[in-house]
């Protein structure tokens, strides 16, 4: 295919460069009145031309079936990567500035594919067909043109070196009004809320400032290499006319020649001009792939072991085992010489304050994070030693805020598992206490949840969660501060759907509503990273000095 692409690319290269060469036979031959060689000579000039538009679109539709794969194959890789990159990556990245990188990324790949194959190319290709003509007439033709092409390369290289510095500093400044405006967006209920419209626009407007700045230097840098390549492409365009008329006026060449020097040197300065343009935009490119392609260059913090152990079910026994664990860039211990075994089917609960860790035990059971030191094992093996995919998909989770796709109901309670009836879905529905209100709505299972769920409300949303743990079947369950957000009649029902489906299964329950873990077996208090206390409910309050009494007393007496 590819072979192909430049086989047509060349004839039509040459084709296209073969015009000067008719314009000389045309203007010797009309003194000499032999018009059956004129014409003759006049039809394979029209059908060089209509036969280089044949195989100038031959040569774009075989560079379209390599461009379009590799482009879809490269956007690809870089999503397929950036969901295989750690819990840290996307805590560190913004949303706005990665769909700009995308975006952009994916316009340059494109745009660097026609600039080098096509339009460097053809301009390489005409200048050496040039110098070959104009050597034939005079060598110092072909020597001027080849000098004034040298000087314009050497002295636009720095140029376009200082444009491309320009680029990536405006491309830093462009993320972060993408970012701004991405954030506000998603977030545009918060505005609205606390009325902080103008404000955002003021904070969008400051941004500009910057961003106008370095926009400005990047086009002044296209400006310099404009009057450069100017400068130095039409004195040598003058010098070689020049000469010419020098040659001319001693007949040492043709009217037919100098009409062929003329055509050959202001077609290919035209074509040269645009040359430097393109290698300007080809620097464009560089910097905006660089870092689209840089994605595929950041390292997994959490890697899938090499010979990865893979298991087809587990009894779901958990057990941490002096683990211990600081987030990067942060010296104090989220964690401190966790001890905790978590029998097959037992549920545990942790409790403590905002921060003492709760969650990243949780994250740490996940490999959204591994242990500074310590171990943790999933029946007895260190999940270390299993691939991530493959330990989460044992596990069931119902956030504290979760988070929907702009899909239908039906699409989204399902999103756990591959292949699931209608029939699966209204009962895991219907077990969430949300069967009601989905048959409610004029399109029920196939009303749209708008973009992150924002069209359902914080409780809807969790009872929709916990219809697709429901619904995965989990072997263990994670259960954090679910039903925060729920009325007292509804949190009793999720309650008793809660419990009917961690039945025999692990569960992790994370609580700030002490109401909710009475039913645990198994009561973990933590404070500042470290477990305090664990028991039973009525073990902890029994001891009116432990931390739990006295959590229990604060939310007893509100």
């Amino acid at each position: 295919m590819m072979l192909g692409f430049w086989i047509s690319l060349v004839l039509t290269v040459i084709l296209d460069n073969l015009s000067p060469y008719f314009y000389k036979l045309f203007i010797d031959i009309i003194p000499t009145e032999k018009w059956t060689i004129l014409f003759k000579i006049l039809m394979l000039y029209v059908g060089s031309r209509l036969l280089s538009e044949i195989l100038e679109n031959v040569m774009r539709s075989l560079g379209d079936l390599a461009l379009f794969p590799a482009s879809r194959d490269a956007r690809s890789g870089v999503v397929k990567k950036i969901h295989k990159l750690d819990f840290a990556f996307h805590t560190s990245k913004s949303t706005g500035s990665l769909i700009s990188l995308i975006k952009r990324g994916d316009g340059a790949f494109f745009d660097f594919f026609h600039s080098v194959n096509i339009n460097i190319s053809r301009t390489l290709i005409g200048f050496i067909i040039m110098l070959i003509f104009l050597f034939r007439v005079r060598w110092e033709f072909a020597a001027l043109s080849f000098v004034s092409f040298g000087l314009i390369l050497l002295s636009s290289r720095k140029l376009i070196r200082n444009n491309m510095k320009a680029r990536k500093s405006f491309n830093e400044s462009e993320d972060e009004i993408s970012e701004i405006i991405v954030d506000n967006l998603i977030n545009f209920e918060t505005v609205k809320l606390f009325a902080k419209e103008k404000w955002e626009q003021k904070r969008l407007l400051n941004s500009f400032e910057t961003w106008i700045k370095k926009l400005w230097d990047y086009s002044m840098s296209f400006r310099i290499i404009n009057l450069v390549v100017a400068g130095i492409g039409n004195l040598g365009l003058a010098l070689v006319l020049l000469l010419g008329i020098k040659y001319l006026s001693t007949k040492t060449i043709t009217m037919g020649d100098y009409i062929l020097i003329i055509s050959f040197i202001t077609t290919f300065y035209y074509q040269f001009f645009e040359l430097i343009y393109v290698l300007r935009d080809v620097a464009k490119q560089t910097v905006d792939m660089e870092k689209y392609f840089g994605i595929l260059d950041e390292k997994e913090k959490v890697k899938d072991p090499k010979n990865a152990i893979i298991l087809d079910k587990i009894k779901g026994e958990i057990s941490f085992k002096e683990v211990n664990f600081n987030y990067p860039k942060n010296k104090n211990k989220a964690v401190k010489n966790i001890n905790l075994i978590i029998k097959p089917g037992q549920s545990v609960a942790f409790v403590g304050h905002s921060g003492v860790g709760k969650t990243t035990l949780v994250k740490l059971l996940m490999r959204f994070y591994d242990p500074n030191s310590g171990e943790i094992l999933l029946d007895g093996i260190n999940i270390k030693k299993l691939k991530k995919s493959n330990l989460r998909s044992f596990m069931g989770v119902v956030p504290q805020e979760p988070v929907m796709f702009n899909k239908s109901i039906k699409y989204n309670i399902a999103y756990g598992i591959d292949d699931v009836n209608e029939e699966s879905i209204k009962a895991a529905a219907k077990l969430a206490n949300l069967d009601e209100f989905i048959c409610s709505l004029s399109k029920k299972y196939e009303t749209n949840v708008g973009e992150r769920g924002v069209k359902l409300s914080g409780g809807q949303k969790q009872r929709l969660a916990i219809a697709r743990m429901i619904l995965k079947n989990p072997e263990i369950i994670i259960f954090d501060e679910a039903t925060s957000q729920l009325d007292s009649e509804s949190e009793k029902l999720i309650q008793d759907a809660f419990w009917k489906a961690a039945e025999n299964k692990t569960t992790i329950i994370i609580a700030h509503r002490l109401s909710t873990i009475i039913k645990a077996e198994k009561i973990v208090v933590m404070e500042k990273g470290e477990i305090k206390e664990v028991g039973s409910h009525r073990k902890l309050l029994a001891d009116e000095n432990s931390l739990y009494s006295k959590f229990w007393k604060l939310q007893s007496d509100r």
